[in-house]
């Protein structure tokens, strides 16, 4: 029943409750089919049940299974199928490789930024332009890009050491597909939305994908 995902798992809720999580998540059983997969008596499976049940990760339900009193039974909510990986890294990944091969690399990285800036539209941020921004105004915008990145969690923050600013993030939520395709994502998705924010180039100075802990993007104001 154990799977790759279970170590993680197991930090956060323990062995036991690990394993109901993901019986529940291929299977609804009752108290009496996980006290019997578990190896445990059902007053300690009712302790386990009622933790994740008052913690939203499960909920029950009776079943009228022929003669006699319905049966209560137990099944994942939304926020414990949240719990599982959902590897959307392959596909995506997959579907930008066949992307460049249909519609070619230019083709791809127009819908990459348009992609980027419907992401951003999820925020409260406003990629319009105007190359004719102070200085302040460029710093007053990268701070607002800088917050819905932010939103987005990317744990970023930004540096400013005279006319060079720094955009510092200690998280990629496209980390899976970008050890893939580095130059689609760390390009497209951000090269035309700092250079429309600000009217300024930019260059990446540290990356995940070359092994950094951090991505680094660096800009002359």
């Amino acid at each position: 029943m154990l799977t790759q995902d279970s170590n993680v798992l197991t930090s956060l809720f323990g062995s036991t409750k690990s394993s109901i999580l993901e019986y529940l998540c291929r299977y609804e059983a009752s108290m009496d089919d996980l006290a019997r997969t578990l190896g445990v008596n059902k007053n300690a499976v009712k302790e386990h049940m009622e933790y994740l049940e008052n913690r939203g990760y499960v909920r029950s339900y009776f079943r009228n299974e022929g003669v006699g009193r319905p049966r209560k039974y137990y099944e994942l909510t939304e926020k414990g199928f949240e719990l599982f990986p959902k590897k959307y890294s392959l596909f995506a990944g997959l579907l930008i490789e066949v992307l460049q091969e249909d519609l070619g690399s230019d083709r791809v990285d127009e819908i990459l930024n348009r992609v980027a800036l419907r992401i951003l539209q999820k925020t409260s941020y406003d990629s319009q332009s105007d190359h004719s921004y102070s200085r302040d105004e460029k710093i007053r915008r990268l701070e607002d890009f800088v917050s819905a990145l932010n939103e987005l969690g990317y744990y970023a923050r930004l540096e400013i050491l005279g006319d060079t600013v720094r955009i510092i993030r200690s998280n990629c939520v496209f980390y899976e597909i970008a050890k893939n395709n580095s130059g689609k994502i760390c390009g497209s998705l951000d090269s035309d939305i700092i250079r429309n924010s600000t009217g300024n180039d930019f260059s990446i100075v540290e990356k995940f994908t070359n092994g950094s802990r951090k991505c680094v993007v660096e800009l002359r104001l």
